[in-house]
């Protein structure tokens, strides 16, 4: 099925594959639904989504622009991507109140997701493979841009709200902090294997 001279299915395998695998921002959600739950997750999970929206306007409109800059700009983004991923890291296995944990914690605000967006060379690859090549037919028309980034901005709401709940559910039936323990360090282990795959990219 084509749409607009796009092939639908290589679009979506590779957007499901990209967007619902364990990433920056999918390990995020989980853990923060572990914390503070599903609905204090949702200001994190509104920025992500903001900022992913962002991101894919911005490769789909700029697509000549961008892949000739990336080169240039790979470099400070690997670093502020790997940085932030660490500090992530922290978060997820730093002691603290699970059971009172603030609505405006650290990593749970509307800001930390939209900023992951712009510091996760990952994100911008995808929207930069997508509409460089996948997405192609569509960059010439600012409407079409939009309405796919607004699209792949949905996949990416469903994708991380599932991962948030992953962990909340850890959260609600799961008591032994031990366990809690062990699911944080598998997070943890996820994320540093995010923070290699961009330092070896």
């Amino acid at each position: 099925m084509r749409v607009m001279g796009a092939d639908l299915l290589p679009v979506l395998s590779y957007a499901l594959a990209c967007i619902f695998t364990p990433g920056p921002n999918n390990i995020t959600s989980s853990s923060l639904g572990m914390r503070v739950g599903y609905r204090r997750t949702l200001r994190f999970i509104g920025g992500v989504v903001t900022g992913f929206f962002c991101v894919m306007v911005t490769s789909g409109l700029l697509t000549e622009l961008l892949v000739s800059a990336y080169d240039r700009i790979a470099f400070v983004l690997k670093i502020a991507g790997v940085a932030y991923l660490l500090w992530i890291a922290w978060t997820v296995v730093r002691p603290q109140n699970h059971t009172h944990a603030s609505p405006t914690a650290t990593g749970t605000r509307y800001r930390d997701g939209l900023l992951l967006q712009f510091v996760n060379p990952k994100g911008i690859l995808f929207g930069l493979t997508m509409y460089a090549t996948l997405l192609a037919p569509l960059t010439t028309s600012w409407l079409a841009v939009i309405v796919s980034a607004a699209l792949l901005a949905a996949l990416s709401f469903c994708s991380t709200s599932l991962w948030a709940l992953l962990g909340a559910s850890i959260q609600r039936f799961i008591t032994d902090p031990k366990v809690r323990f062990v699911y944080s360090l598998v997070l943890v282990g996820l994320l540093l294997y995010a923070a290699w795959s961009i330092v070896v990219s």
